[in-house]
C-alpha cells in the first residue's frame, strides 16, 4: 500500500498504523527499534509510551510522522516540554494522547484503582471478604509496580558505575530536551537521502508552525523564521543495517560522538548562532508516585473505617471506625508504627497496614532514582553535545549567486564533478540548490534571475534570497566581458577589487563636444574575501587571474566603439558585466561580506558570441571552490546580519 492509497498522512487509519507497527517488529533490527521508540518506563515493568500503532496515529495527526508508505516512514518526537496540548484536536485525539503519553501511569494506576472501586462497591452488599481481597490485591499490585521502580533504579545505579560511551548516554538522555527521530523504517537504503531531506523539511515546518503559533497571543506574526533546531537521530531506532550505514553518509548529517555511535544529528536548516538551550526535570515521576500513594490512602481510609465499624460491635474504643481515625492510622503506618491509642482488629487490616509501610519505604529508593535522573540532566555529555551544536550553528554559510540559467548549470556541473550531490530546497517564493559542506562551510547556489531589462529586478530577487537564507558570505559567480584582449584570454578569471556603476553619468559640453563624467558609486568588496581569494591565487593552477575593478551597468555591450570608450575612461578596469555593481546595495542591509568572481566569456565587441560562456562560468566556479577548499572561510569573524 502506498501513501497515496492511504490518503492524507495526517489522518492515518488504525489498520495502516498496525500494519506499519508489524513491519517494524518484523524488520532486521525491529525489536531493538521497537524498544528505542518505546523505551522502558520509570517503573521497569511497563513501557514509557503507548502501543506503536497509537504513537503513529497521534504523530500523524500532529504532523510529526514523515509518511511515504508502510515501508518508508520516520517518526519525529518533540522535547518533553513541547508536546502538543492534550485537548488539541478533539475528544478522540485527547484519549489517544493519554494512552500514548500516560501509558505507564495507566498501567500503574488503572488496575488498583479498578480493584478499589469494585471493593467499595462490595461494601454496601456486605461482601466483606471480596472487598478485602480486592483491596489487598490492589496493594500487592502497587507493591509489585514499586518493586519495578526499585529494580530499575538499582539497574540505573549499576549502569552509572559501568564505563559507558557518550553516544549511549546521549541516546538515553538527550531526547528529553531535543527534537529526535526515535524510529526510521526504510526498506530501500537507496532512498535514504530523499527520506532524510523530507525529515529535515518536516522538522523545519513544525518549528516554524510552533514559533508562529506562540507569537500570536503576543500580538505579533513573524515574517521569516530561521530554524536552528538540531534533530537527534537514534541509530538504534533504524530498522535495517543498510539504513544504519546510509544515514550517517547523507548531506547535513553530523557525528558529534564519532563514527559508529548510537547518535547522529541532522543539522539545522539555518546555521546561524543562537540554537536552543533547554533543560528539563526528569524527576516528575516522583511527584506522581507521592500523589498516587496519597490518593490510594484516601480511598483505603474509607474501607478501613467501614470494616472496623461493622466488625467491632459494642467494643469500638481504640479502633479506627471513623474516616479521620482511619486516615490517621494509615498515616502513622507510613512511619512503620501504629498510633498508641489506635489499632485495627478486623481480619486483614494488619496486613494492609504493613503493605502501607512497605509503600512508604519505597519512597526512599524512588527519591534516589529521581535525584539520579536530575543529575544526568546536567551530565558532561550534555555539555559536549551543546558544544558540538554551537559549532554547527556557527558554521559559515556561503551563498553563490548567479544571474542566468547557464551560469547556474555550469556551477552545478563543477560541484557534481567534485562529488557533491546538490539538492533543491524551497522557501517561497525562492528555491536554492544545497551544495553540501566544503572545508567546514555550508554552500548553496541561488539564481537571481529578475527582469532582464532591469537591474533593479535582479537586485530585488537577490535581496529577498539573502533575507531568507542569511549567508555569511555572498559570492557572485558567472561571466563577464574582458577589456584587454592582448593581456587577457577568453576563460580567464576576473576578481573584483572594486565595482563601478558606469551607468550613472553626467554629460556636459566641453569645447562643443559631449564630455561624460562617471557619478556612480565605487564600493569595494569585503576585505576578508578579497584577501582569501588573493591568497588562493598562489596555489591556483587554472586560467589566469585578473584582480581589479569590474565595471557594472545594465547595458548589454555589443559595440567596438563603446568598449574603446570604456577602456579610455577606466584604464585600470579588468572586466565589465551587468550585475556586479548591484552587490554592495544588495548585501549592505544584511551586512553580508561580498565579492564578484567572473569568467571572461567575450570582449563586449560587435562579434560577441556565447561560444565561451559555459566554460568561462565553469572556470569562475572552480576558482571559488578551490579557495573554499583551502579552509580559509571555515571560521567567520562575525555572524550573518
Amino acid at each position: 500500500m502506498t501513501a497515496a492509497e492511504v490518503g492524507d498522512s495526517r489522518h492515518l487509519p488504525f489498520a495502516v498504523a498496525r500494519a506499519a507497527a508489524r513491519a517494524v517488529r518484523r524488520a532486521e533490527h525491529g525489536r531493538q527499534a521497537y524498544r528505542t521508540v518505546r523505551p522502558e518506563g520509570t517503573m521497569g515493568w511497563f513501557r514509557g509510551s503507548g502501543p506503536l500503532s497509537v504513537m503513529l496515529v497521534v504523530a500523524a495527526h500532529e504532523g510529526r510522522l514523515v509518511w511515504r508508505g508502510p515501508g518508508s516512514f520516520a517518526l519525529l518526537k518533540p522535547p518533553m516540554t513541547m508536546d502538543e496540548p492534550y485537548t488539541a484536536g478533539g475528544l478522540r485525539l485527547l484519549l489517544l494522547r493519554i494512552v500514548d503519553r500516560r501509558w505507564e501511569t495507566l498501567c500503574f494506576a488503572g488496575p488498583p484503582a479498578l480493584a478499589v472501586v469494585v471493593a467499595l462497591g462490595c461494601v454496601p452488599l456486605h461482601l466483606w471478604r471480596t472487598a478485602i481481597v480486592l483491596a489487598l490485591l490492589g496493594m500487592l499490585y502497587v507493591t509489585f509496580c514499586v518493586s519495578g521502580v526499585v529494580a530499575a533504579g538499582f539497574r540505573g545505579l549499576l549502569r552509572s558505575f559501568r564505563r559507558r560511551r557518550e553516544g549511549e548516554l546521549a541516546a538515553e538522555a538527550l531526547p528529553a530536551r531535543r527534537w529526535s527521530m526515535p524510529l526510521c523504517h526504510e526498506t530501500d537504503a537507496g532512498r535514504a537521502g530523499d527520506l532524510m531531506r523530507e525529515v529535515s523539511d518536516r522538522l523545519s515546518r513544525l518549528v516554524v508552525r510552533r514559533v508562529r503559533a506562540a507569537s500570536k497571543p503576543q500580538g505579533g506574526q513573524p515574517d521569516g523564521v530561521f530554524v536552528t533546531e538540531v534533530l537527534l537521530c537514534l541509530v538504534n531506532g533504524i530498522t535495517t543495517t543498510a539504513m544504519r550505514e546510509a544515514v550517517p553518509r547523507q548531506e547535513r548529517v553530523g557525528l558529534p560522538f564519532g563514527v559508529g555511535t548510537d547518535v547522529v544529528v541532522l543539522e539545522p536548516r539555518d546555521q546561524v548562532p543562537g540554537g536552543a538551550k533547554r533543560t528539563f526535570n526528569t524527576a516528575s515521576f516522583f511527584l506522581w508516585y507521592v500523589f498516587g500513594s496519597a490518593g490510594v490512602l484516601l480511598m483505603l481510609a474509607y474501607l478501613v473505617a467501614d470494616q472496623e465499624r461493622r466488625s467491632c460491635g459494642d467494643r469500638c474504643a481504640g479502633r479506627p471506625t471513623g474516616y479521620g481515625e482511619a486516615l490517621r492510622w494509615l498515616g502513622q503506618r507510613l512511619l512503620l508504627s501504629d498510633p498508641p491509642d489506635l489499632r485495627p482488629q478486623s481480619p486483614g487490616m494488619a496486613l494492609l497496614g504493613w503493605l502501607v509501610s512497605i509503600m512508604a519505604l519505597m519512597t526512599v529508593p524512588v527519591a534516589v532514582v529521581a535525584l539520579q535522573q536530575v543529575w544526568r540532566a546536567a551530565d558532561r555529555m550534555n555539555k559536549r553535545f551543546d558544544e558540538e551544536t554551537d559549532a554547527v550553528l556557527a558554521r559559515p554559510k556561503i551563498l553563490l549567486l548567479v544571474a542566468t540559467p547557464g551560469e547556474q548549470r555550469a556551477t552545478l556541473d563543477v560541484f557534481r564533478r567534485r562529488g557533491a550531490k546538490p539538492y533543491l530546497e524551497r522557501r517561497s517564493p525562492h528555491t536554492v540548490h544545497r551544495l553540501g559542506t566544503v572545508a567546514g562551510a555550508e554552500l548553496m547556489l541561488a539564481s537571481a534571475v529578475g527582469d532582464p531589462s532591469s537591474s533593479a529586478g535582479v537586485a530585488q530577487v537577490a535581496t529577498s534570497i539573502i533575507s531568507q537564507w542569511r549567508p555569511h558570505y555572498l559570492v557572485l559567480v558567472g561571466t563577464c566581458f574582458g577589456l584587454h584582449p592582448g593581456e587577457q584570454a577568453l576563460g580567464d578569471i576576473a576578481v573584483s577589487r572594486q565595482t563601478r556603476d558606469v551607468a550613472h553619468q553626467a554629460v556636459t559640453d566641453v569645447d562643443g563636444r559631449a564630455h561624460r563624467l562617471d557619478r556612480g558609486p565605487r564600493p569595494s568588496p569585503s576585505a576578508e574575501l578579497l584577501g582569501v581569494l588573493t591568497a588562493a591565487a598562489d596555489s591556483w593552477s587554472g586560467p589566469a587571474l585578473h584582480i581589479g575593478p569590474i565595471l557594472g551597468s545594465n547595458t548589454l555591450y555589443r559595440s567596438d566603439e563603446a568598449i574603446v570608450e570604456l577602456r579610455r575612461r577606466h584604464p585600470d578596469a579588468v572586466a565589465g558585466d551587468m550585475e556586479s555593481h548591484l552587490l554592495n546595495g544588495v548585501a549592505a542591509e544584511r551586512k553580508v561580506d561580498w565579492i564578484a568572481v567572473r569568467g571572461i566569456s567575450d570582449w563586449g565587441t560587435a562579434d560577441k558570441s556565447d561560444t565561451h560562456r559555459y566554460q568561462a562560468a565553469v572556470h569562475a566556479a572552480e576558482f571559488v571552490l578551490h579557495a573554499i577548499e583551502l579552509g580559509l572561510l571555515s571560521h567567520p569573524t562575525d555572524g550573518p546580519g
